[in-house]
């Protein structure tokens, strides 16, 4: 528990801190550690937008009573910006460009001038231009100055009786669709039903890779963490799922599989 002790030594040291809060297991690291030094000098802010599945939003609302966190919940319209929709390698980075300022602000306002989220070292070995713009931008990384990494942040939950501590890494839905081809809320909504159907049916770790063919049509490419069961249960699977072609990636799900087909 020595890692535990640091980021709490550490957080204590800043005094009253606003968590840009998901409810997945780093950003609820941040946000136990934060309850446990500062009682309520904590508050976390969730940003809601089409991207983000309804399930997770019920999530984070979950966990942050779990844990006695405040949570302020913004809606923020991100389909509105062309920078966003248009989805170029730098997407994330433009979606933070339009969202951090608006989260800082609303910690400000309520009297945070400390803004953390739950950047790990693990995500420092990806391609992550959304991280390099909250680092500009003023955002402090707890987890990452405590050196902890995503199994340490996972044992920590676990001693702690943490719900969300074996949770799977959920990124938004915008990352299932490859680089240079636009986000809509159409394909927002197929991804989020695909996925939601398949969490249902069992499936724990998933990924639908949503495609546009030469004619602007549609096609699935799902990763899922047991493709061999998949594939048994493959008409079950395809009875459930909306109709645009759908194909099953025999390696299963791999974390970054996108960045590696989009390069850097």
């Amino acid at each position: 528990m020595v890692l535990f002790e640091k980021l709490k030594e550490n957080i204590r040291g800043k005094g009253p801190l606003a968590v840009a809060f998901s409810g997945g297991v780093d950003s609820t690291l941040v946000a136990l550690a934060g309850k446990h030094v500062l009682g309520n000098n904590i508050l976390g802010i969730m940003l809601v937008n089409p991207t983000i599945p309804i399930y997770e939003r019920e999530i984070a609302a979950r966990v942050a009573e779990e844990i006695d966190l405040k949570m302020d919940v913004i809606e923020i319209d991100v389909m509105e910006k062309t920078d966003f929709i248009s989805n170029t390698r730098d997407r994330c980075g433009n979606c933070r460009e339009m969202t951090m300022p608006i989260l800082m602000d609303h910690a400000r306002d309520n009297g945070f001038d400390t803004v953390a989220d739950g950047a790990n070292l693990d995500d420092l070995g990806d391609y992550r231009p959304g991280h390099e713009v909250s680092t500009r931008l003023g955002i402090w990384h707890p987890l990452i100055e405590t050196g902890m990494g995503k199994e340490n942040v996972r044992d920590i939950l676990k001693r702690e009786g943490i719900s969300v501590a074996d949770r799977p890494s959920t990124p938004c839905l915008a990352t299932r669709i490859p680089f240079f081809q636009m986000i809509t809320k159409e394909k927002l909504s197929i991804i989020d039903e695909c996925e939601g159907t398949l969490r249902n049916l069992g499936f724990r770790d998933i990924r639908m890779r949503l495609h546009e063919n030469i004619n602007g049509g549609l096609i699935g490419v799902l990763e899922l963490d047991d493709p061999r069961s998949a594939m048994d249960r493959w008409e079950e699977i395809m009875d459930r799922l909306p109709s645009i072609p759908v194909f099953l990636d025999p390696k299963g799900y791999r974390q970054g599989a996108m960045n590696l087909l989009n390069g850097p």
